[in-house]
């Protein structure tokens, strides 16, 4: 498998260098890696980005992503985390990779929140006004208590100035897809035949095991589960990503050469 490409996609309000450390593992494996951003993420935050960013979809960022792999010379290895993740399914879903290891992956169309935690996250968006119309940037506690609640406070504080705002209508997708008359987040499972590993952080708050696991269940066979404890839902910027990073290249090097 190491003569096929690896295309590492971030999440939501970040930028590839959220993928930087999966990134030079790889490379150092010998795999050719590409980071490629969503459309506008190259913006700094300011009035040019928001005017951008409002009313971007989830599909436009799927057309963006498919259009880079159009250059490639063969359907790559997605590493996707978080919004990423579920880009690559949806990619695999236009049968377009070869394989997925997907971390902490955003749910898709039809995957329901199986805590408290997620549930009272979809009701603050709810009492957030029509936020699918702006674009919001990141809350340091909010996302210290969901996404980065495994790591030391200078670490989130390192992080959170990092990220920067995002389409609201991406949100309202990956929140409420029940209401999206798009289906924007909807996999072509007919179609998604390529292998998928799912990768889950038994500390995610945001997308927690128990919902990372039901969405890899839909895939039956075709799909792998790995949960790592102690970890959160940026768990590849943690300190020992490596044993993660090292998961995923075992499970690429047991698929069949391509």
């Amino acid at each position: 498998m190491r003569n096929v490409p690896i295309v590492l996609l971030h999440g939501t309000n970040a930028a590839p260098w959220t993928m930087e450390p999966f990134r030079r593992f790889f490379q150092e494996q010998g795999f050719d890696c590409h980071t490629p951003t969503y459309r506008h993420h190259d913006l700094p935050d300011g009035p040019e980005r928001t005017a951008a960013l409002t009313g971007v979809s989830i599909s436009d960022y799927v057309e963006d992503i498919a259009g880079f792999l159009a250059t490639l010379d063969k359907p790559p290895i997605v590493i996707g985390h978080s919004l990423g993740g579920l880009i690559a399914q949806l990619l695999n879903g236009r049968g377009l990779i070869a394989a997925g290891v997907l971390i902490n992956s955003s749910i898709i169309n039809g995957a329901v929140p199986t805590t408290e935690m997620e549930r009272a996250l979809g009701k603050m968006f709810m009492s957030a006004g029509t936020f699918w119309e702006m674009v919001p940037g990141q809350d340091f506690d909010l996302l210290a208590t969901y996404g980065l609640n495994t790591m030391p406070s200078a670490q989130q504080h390192e992080i959170c100035d990092r990220l920067q705002t995002e389409s609201g209508q991406v949100l309202f997708e990956l929140f409420f897809w029940m209401y999206d008359i798009h289906q924007a987040t909807k996999v072509d499972f007919e179609q998604a035949r390529a292998p998928l590993l799912f990768l889950s952080g038994s500390e995610d708050k945001v997308v927690p095991p128990t919902t990372a696991r039901s969405m890899a269940d839909r895939y039956g066979a075709q799909a792998t589960f790995l949960q790592f404890g102690g970890r959160c839902h940026y768990m590849q910027l943690e300190e020992a990503w490596e044993e993660i990073a090292g998961a995923s290249l075992e499970w690429i090097d047991s698929l069949p050469r391509l």
